[in-house]
C-alpha cells in the first residue's frame, strides 16, 4: 500500500506541473538498499532520505515535540536532516509554488 499512495501522490503533483524533488522513505525496518531499488523502479528523482523505524520518533510524539528537539541525535532525526539538507524551496518560482497549492486545496469552481 505504501508504493501505491506514493504513486498516487507522485501523479498528483506531476498533474499539477509539480517537479519531484526526490522519494522519502519512512518507517524503514527492512533493508535500506532493497528500499531504494524499489524506488528506482518506481518513482522520479532521487532517494532523498530512509527515516527508520525509531522509538525516538514514538517518544517524541507522545511528549507532543518535535523530533528533532526531542531526540536530534536519534537515527530518524538525521535521516531527516539529510531529506532537509538536498531540499532547496527556493530552486522554484514563490508565487507558482503559492498558486498551485492554493488550487490544489481549494479547487476554482465548476
Amino acid at each position: 500500500p505504501a508504493i501505491s499512495d506514493g504513486l498516487k501522490v507522485q501523479e498528483y503533483a506531476l498533474s499539477y506541473g509539480s517537479g519531484i524533488a526526490g522519494t522519502l522513505f519512512n518507517r524503514v525496518q527492512s533493508d535500506v538498499e532493497a528500499v531504494e531499488e524499489r524506488a528506482d523502479r518506481y518513482f522520479e528523482g532521487p532517494t532523498l532520505a530512509t527515516v527508520p523505524e525509531s522509538n525516538a520518533v514514538r517518544e517524541a510524539r507522545s511528549a507532543g515535540e518535535p523530533l528533532l528537539a526531542h531526540a536530534p541525535e536519534s537515527a530518524a532525526a538525521a535521516a531527516y536532516r539529510e531529506a532537509a539538507r538536498v531540499l532547496d524551496p527556493r530552486d522554484g518560482d514563490s508565487g507558482d509554488v503559492a498558486e498551485r497549492f492554493r488550487t490544489a486545496v481549494i479547487p476554482d469552481p465548476p
